[in-house]
């Protein structure tokens, strides 16, 4: 790429950003740090102002105030062409490329601060209204880059203990909606970790009046997976028979999914993730369904329903 569409292609990038290092510009555009006080100079000539911010979370940023916008969008809308964006991802439009490509552009044109607004859907959810306030609360920190101090109590833990992260991306997972942070506690071991967002393992949400500086190199696609975003995944083989069947050979169950006709009835062979699910969906299956694969998941199976049959020997 010359020199010309990397000074055009920093513009647009400052344009769509609020404050970004140098570091990050580079890294964006794949060239020398040296390079972009250079492309600075540049687009300064050119009449563009770029505010010098110094400090920790310092970096560049581009003067808007001379800058007329060609559209205008509500909050609302502009929201709503990101988690679209979302959606397309999740089922795998093949015009995605240019659907961002379309949004950045617009982007640009209203001077749209903040890298990332959007929800990530990995799966339908319910959420609640307290859950919808912890969303907002997530959504203003992540978008200014601030803090975030709350309680929170993991499914192993028996009491809440306080976290203080730097919140990153929301996701909207099948089992509930999550935060991916990087974790800064005190006393905890540091780095990415996702946290549920409920009413049980969660409390008192604050955001802190403190800043961070946003990653980089931070890619979402490291840390979530296509279906989940916490629980170990499973190849699971397992044999149907009878009116269920009939059932799943017309729904999807999980992903890497094949079905397979036999006399008596269907195998199935899927990747599931949450082990708890998935003894879950099958134990729901009753005497029509038999666990062929994992043996790990059938001795953990077979123990689930000796426990329940127990309850009914008294």
């Amino acid at each position: 790429m010359n020199r010309s569409a990397l000074v055009i292609k920093m513009l647009n990038y400052l344009k769509a950003n609020d404050v970004v290092s140098r570091d990050e510009i580079a890294s964006y555009l794949e060239t020398n740090k040296r390079n972009i006080s250079e492309f600075k100079k540049e687009l300064e000539v050119a009449g563009y102002v770029i505010e010098s911010i110094t400090g920790k979370d310092g970096g560049y940023r581009l003067d808007e105030t001379s800058l007329v916008p060609t559209i205008a969008l509500t909050d609302k809308e502009i929201e709503s062409l990101h988690d679209a964006s979302a959606f397309l991802q999740m089922y795998n439009y093949n015009q995605l490329t240019c659907y961002n490509d379309a949004l950045m552009k617009i982007k640009n044109a209203l001077h749209e601060p903040n890298q990332s607004k959007n929800i990530h859907y990995l799966w339908s959810g319910q959420t609640t209204h307290t859950e919808h306030k912890m969303i907002s609360l997530f959504q203003e920190a992540r978008d200014k880059r601030m803090h975030v101090r709350f309680l929170y109590r993991s499914l192993q833990a028996a009491t809440y203990e306080e976290r203080y992260v730097q919140p990153y991306e929301l996701i909207v997972s099948e089992d509930g909606n999550y935060v991916l942070a990087y974790d800064r506690t005190e006393g905890k071991r540091p780095g990415y970790k996702s946290f549920k967002l409920s009413d049980v393992r969660m409390k008192r949400v604050e955001i802190a009046s403190i800043r961070f500086a946003r990653d980089p190199d931070f890619k979402i696609d490291e840390h979530v997976g296509k279906q989940n975003l916490i629980a170990e995944a499973y190849c699971v083989k397992i044999k149907v028979t009878g009116l269920h069947a009939i059932l799943l050979e017309e729904r999807s169950i999980g992903l890497l999914e094949s079905k397979e006709k036999v006399d008596d009835g269907l195998l199935i062979e899927f990747t599931m993730e949450n082990k708890a699910k998935i003894l879950e969906f099958l134990r729901s299956l009753g005497p029509d369904c038999i666990l062929l694969e994992p043996s790990e998941l059938k001795d953990e199976l077979i123990g689930s329903l000796q426990q329940s049959l127990s309850q009914y020997m008294l």
